[in-house]
């Protein structure tokens, strides 16, 4: 599992190859726009040219794009629908021009208005999008099981994907941080290891890639509340579990922990010390 960071763009899109390669990263996540606003991303052929050079010379990847936060294609509020779609698919474009794997989207809620409605909004803004043809994944990423969640739950997720027709280029996004708020409690290595062993079962081999924030509230919270790794409710067990599970090998991890680059370097160190300890143990068995 290649591990690394949600970097910073300040500056330009070219200045997050150089953080990530500040933080040690071997895979990174980035914005193209604003992450909370509704501005589509700008093209720039030049920039997206060196910046893809720029990765393939560091030897990085892969690379995700990170959609806006305000993204719910479940919402039946006012036009929040179909900026989500448009902006999306503005950013599946930037993606593509990038390099990029794959773009990921919140899950998003039905904000009361019901779960089937939710599901139905969904696939009508989502397939539209998947089927412009070949392109980056779109990753839905699990949510912290706040009120109306479409997916918080794998049961869900996997409804949600089922509405999808399963479409290929549909993948999944795993928080550890949302799961652990949404009470499946990854603290322990067994407890991690039943969580996700739960998660393949019910979504196979979506899980494209990993989002490692420990959590500084307890299991079950249902409150998104990221903190270092190592220093919250979920601790060195449980990340250990995540980055030894096999069902996982194929899939990335990025980090989405508070602080600069500095405090990044340190989350990134303490996974791939995580990692290189699982395989040491896997290699004396």
């Amino acid at each position: 599992m290649r591990i690394g960071a949600h970097v910073s763009v300040a500056g330009g899109l070219l200045n997050a190859v150089a953080n990530a390669r500040e933080a040690g990263c071997e895979a990174f996540q980035v914005f193209v726009s604003n992450a909370r606003g509704w501005a589509p991303p700008v093209p720039d052929a030049a920039a997206e040219l060196l910046f893809r050079r720029l990765v393939v010379e560091d030897g990085l990847g892969p690379v995700f794009v990170h959609a806006p936060y305000l993204v719910n294609f479940a919402s039946s509020a006012g036009q929040t629908g179909d900026r989500s779609v448009a902006v999306v698919r503005a950013t599946l474009a930037k993606a593509a021009a990038i390099g990029a794997d794959g773009v990921v989207a919140h899950a998003g809620s039905d904000l009361g208005a019901g779960r089937a409605e939710g599901l139905r909004r969904s696939r009508e803004a989502i397939l539209p999008l998947l089927d412009d043809g070949d392109g980056p994944d779109l990753l839905l990423e699990l949510t912290a099981g706040t009120r109306n969640a479409v997916a918080s739950r794998f049961e869900e997720m996997a409804e949600l994907l089922d509405v999808l027709g399963w479409h290929p280029r549909l993948k999944v996004c795993f928080d550890t941080c949302h799961a652990h708020a949404a009470g499946y409690d990854l603290s322990t290595i067994a407890g991690a290891t039943a969580a996700l062993t739960g998660l393949l079962a019910a979504v196979g081999d979506r899980v494209s890639l990993v989002h490692a924030n420990d959590s500084a509230e307890p299991a079950g919270s249902r409150r998104d509340r990221h903190a270092s790794i190592g220093d919250g409710t979920i601790g060195d067990d449980g990340f250990a579990a995540v980055l030894a599970h096999p069902g996982l090998a194929a899939a990335a991890m990025v980090t989405e922990t508070p602080g600069g680059t500095a405090a990044q370097a340190r989350d990134v160190a303490r996974l791939k010390k995580l990692r290189e300890a699982g395989l040491s143990h896997a290699g004396r068995r």
